[in-house]
């Protein structure tokens, strides 16, 4: 019970002595506060202010001071450098009895404190403590002995002992922009044998705490700050990258140019060790809520899940890969070795992945965005060399497909039962054959890549039969029936920039294309600058051959074609149903033609008025339905239908062809052609029939609409038998015994009218009476002067009229009599 009572007075009188102490401090400094304040800005070179300043027995003995503010170095800013609603510093006892002032921590409350590198890489609390008397006198201070006490000065010592609890810290660094703000910032640092305990936590761009980092740093030395040693551990709860990026832009200038980091990371047991130099990791990395973007190739969006774990070292410009774990949505793959950063990334690396589905890929690769893939696929590979900037590596291994499907855009089915290898070797991956469903269609495939940068794929295509309706969409009901038989296709086609060019070859059988029959068919074409070039095209179709080159452009919204053609033996009627199915075909024949067309637009109605192009036609062994040229033109000499039925039985059964048939047969008719303004324009028109030939110049458009100036020329054995049959025509023959009319052809297929030249036809009759004497001719066709009516006395233009009415009913009467006869 004594000890207890002894132990009890001694503690008590401690209590006393330690109270008594503390009011003498607080009186010493009450009574000496601005020799201290002197004092300290001496020690410290900054000026300082202070509100309340007394002693204190919490956490140790020590001094605390309120409101206290410690100006900036004018060389980096006019704003205060540290302001704290109150600072405590704790001294350590022993040291103090023997007269020595040892501080053992510094605590600042609620501090405000800005930290600044400038272009130089000189830290402003650099210049906390330095001797500001000798730069006043004007004396240059040695460099290398001021570099000496630097690493020892009161800034570095003051921070290995210090504790803050809610601060805010601002870091900005002028020499490489970065501008870091931490707040909700709670620090306490402690030494440790010249090694420092840091415990931090802090909210970075966040409402709440985010970052906790718990590690040991040192021994600081006298070298560089980013080969101080270091060791630790960081959790990281939501980090906003994309404030983070911008607030560090020497971390992105560290990664790729094409890498673009957004949304929000999260890491797990992050450890580290080494220095920022060389600095080895262990950890996980939560990415789900990020998004990642690698030039135009890769695109992660939010939500998409993507985790990394990783026993890795960064020395600077290297990352190397012990092992790692990447789960990409539905891909999950182990993967090591090492990738280079910076103007070029280059990978040396093993991936192993396990079978992933191919689903929802189409969100994160760009170049299979409309594919809708399904599927699965696993992969097992050794990647090496530059990526980025139009390079690719080189990669060993194989990609395994298993039941994947693919539906392009516009293919109105998918392209289904997708199982092959893809086999990679350096620069090439080779796709072994395989067979795929193409709607009813069964395709066997090989293909080739020949380089990734750019990509370059060579091919080779079979099938018994495809149907163009499994991969056009567009196709109209009535072409649904089309059909490419025995197909075969080989060529290259290489990507680069979004552009496509390709070469190839294809050939089928047989088969149907816009209600056309073909045989044949053998086909180069290229693809460059969208612009679709036909080297050679050859096809035997509609009862003839066809030959074509030309180039289709769809650079512009409104395509462009040019288009050299040579048809043998076309049947019309059947072209006729390829230009147009529901068109009359009143035409019939084989067309031979060459010609060069140019135009633009995307169906024939747009195409027709802005068609150009030259070139020559024939058409053999042919009919024009329903319309007889010949009787046509006789019946429009003297304007009487059928005026060929007045001609003797026995001629008209001795040329039925030509007298009593309801259409015009020919034996060729020949043209050359120049399209423009939407219709054809004919020169030197000829057509042959058996008995007459017709020739002249015209036009014919689009809507069968035709106009022709021509001359119908009779055979001479016609020409003969006609003057057996009326005397009176042999005088009217050319000079070669022809009867020819000069006759106007217009109007619609199959509605035309043909209208002969009636000057022409007064100055033949004017022939005949000159051959046969004035009067005679007038007696056996007129009528003798008796019948005929002279005129009574009339004004001019009554006379004028009657005789042009005159003239006329002289021809007409005339040759009604002729051919009566």
């Amino acid at each position: 019970m004594r000890k207890w009572m002894v132990a009890g007075v001694i503690v008590i009188a401690t209590i006393v002595v330690a109270v008594a102490l503390v009011l003498n401090i607080n009186a010493l400094i009450a009574r000496n506060k601005d020799y201290f304040i002197a004092e300290a800005e001496r020690a410290l070179g900054r000026k300082i202010t202070v509100g309340k300043v007394e002693a204190t027995l919490w956490s140790g003995l020590g001094v605390r001071v309120s409101n206290f503010a410690m100006a900036e170095d004018p060389a980096y800013g006019t704003e205060d450098f540290l302001r704290t609603r109150d600072v405590q510093v704790n001294l350590k006892l022993w040291p103090l009895l023997r007269k020595e002032v040892q501080i053992k921590r510094v605590i600042l409350h609620a501090p405000v404190v800005r930290v600044i590198r400038n272009t130089s890489g000189d830290f402003n609390f650099s210049t906390i403590g330095k001797n500001k008397e000798k730069e006043k006198g004007g004396v240059a201070p040695d460099k290398k002995k001021q570099r000496a006490p630097q690493d020892q000065s009161p800034s570095a010592f003051l921070v290995a002992l210090a504790d803050i609890s809610d601060g805010d810290l601002r870091y900005i660094d002028r020499k490489d922009g970065t501008d870091l703000q931490l707040r909700q910032l709670d620090l306490k640092v402690e030494n440790r044998d010249e090694r420092f305990s840091v415990q931090l936590a802090a909210a970075v761009y966040a409402d709440k705490q985010n970052l906790n980092i718990n590690a040991q740093v040192g021994p600081l030395g006298g070298g560089e700050w980013n080969r101080v040693p270091l060791e630790g551990e960081i959790d990281v709860d939501t980090m906003d990258l994309t404030r983070l990026r911008n607030a560090l832009p020497k971390l992105q200038h560290a990664l790729s140019k094409d890498l673009d980091l957004s949304g929000a990371l999260s890491a797990k047991d992050l450890k580290f060790k080494g220095t920022l130099k060389d600095l080895g990791v262990d950890g996980e990395i939560e990415a789900t809520h990020a998004a990642l973007r690698y030039g135009k190739s890769f695109t992660k969006p939010v939500g998409v899940p993507l985790t990394f774990s990783t026993q890795a070292r960064y020395d600077g410009n290297k990352v190397a890969l012990r092992k790692s774990y990447l789960k990409l949505h539905t891909l999950e793959l182990a993967s090591a070795g090492e990738i280079q950063i910076g103007d070029a990334t280059v990978l040396n690396l093993t991936i192993d992945s396990k079978p992933a589905s191919l689903e929802g890929w189409n969100k994160i690769l760009p170049g299979i965005e409309r594919y809708q893939l399904k599927g699965t696929m696993d992969f097992q590979a050794a990647v090496r060399g530059k990526v980025g900037k139009g390079s690719a590596p080189e990669v060993q291994g194989v990609l395994t497909l298993k039941n994947a499907s693919a539906q392009p855009p516009d293919f109105p089915k998918p392209i289904e039962n997708l199982d092959t290898r893809i086999k990679f070797t350096g620069q090439r991956a080779d796709i072994s054959d395989m067979t795929l469903r193409l709607g009813q269609s069964r395709i066997r495939l090989s293909a080739a890549v020949e380089k990734f940068a750019p990509l370059t794929v060579s091919y080779k295509l079979s099938t018994p039969e495809i149907l163009p309706a499994d991969y056009k969409a567009s196709l109209t009901e009535d072409r649904k029936a089309d059909i490419i038989r025995n197909l075969k296709s080989e060529g290259q086609f290489t990507v680069s920039g979004g552009n496509i060019v390709y070469r190839g070859r294809l050939n089928s059988a047989d088969g149907t294309l816009l209600h056309v029959a073909y045989k044949d068919l053998d086909a180069a074409v290229s693809l460059a600058d969208k612009v679709a070039n036909i080297q050679s095209l050859r096809v035997n179709a509609m009862s003839g051959s066809v030959q074509l080159q030309g180039d289709y452009s769809f650079k512009d919204p409104t395509p462009r074609f040019s288009l050299n053609s040579k048809v043998q033996g076309i049947d019309v009627k059947e072209l006729y149903t390829a230009l147009d199915a529901k068109a009359e075909r009143d035409v019939s024949g084989r067309l031979n033609a060459d010609m060069k067309l140019t135009g633009t637009g995307k169906t024939w109605d747009e195409i027709k008025p802005n068609l150009r192009g030259q070139g020559d036609a024939e058409v053999l062994h042919g009919v024009i339905d329903n319309f007889n040229i010949a009787d046509s033109v006789l019946t429009g000499v003297t304007g009487i239908p059928g005026l060929t039925n007045s001609l003797s039985p026995s001629l008209r059964k001795k040329y039925p062809e030509t007298f009593t048939a309801k259409d015009t047969e020919f034996k060729e008719l020949k043209t050359l052609l120049e399209v423009a303004d939407g219709r054809l324009n004919l020169k030197n028109t000829r057509m042959a029939a058996a008995e007459f030939v017709v020739a002249g110049n015209g036009w014919a458009d689009f809507n069968r609409k035709v106009d022709f100036r021509s001359t119908l020329t009779f055979s001479q054995r016609l020409s003969a038998d006609l003057s057996q049959s009326a005397r009176e025509i042999k005088y009217m023959l050319n000079n070669q015994g022809q009867l020819e009319i000069p006759f106007s052809l217009t109007g619609k297929m199959p509605n035309v009218k043909a209208k002969p030249d009636a000057n022409y036809l007064g100055q033949l009759v004017q022939r005949g009476f000159l051959r046969r004497g004035t009067d005679d001719l007038q007696n056996r066709f007129l009528g003798r002067e008796k019948d005929r009516t002279e005129p009574s006395t009339e004004d001019s233009d009554g006379l004028d009229r009657k005789k042009r009415r005159s003239s006329e009913d002289l021809i007409r009467r005339g040759l009604e009599q002729l051919f009566r006869r």
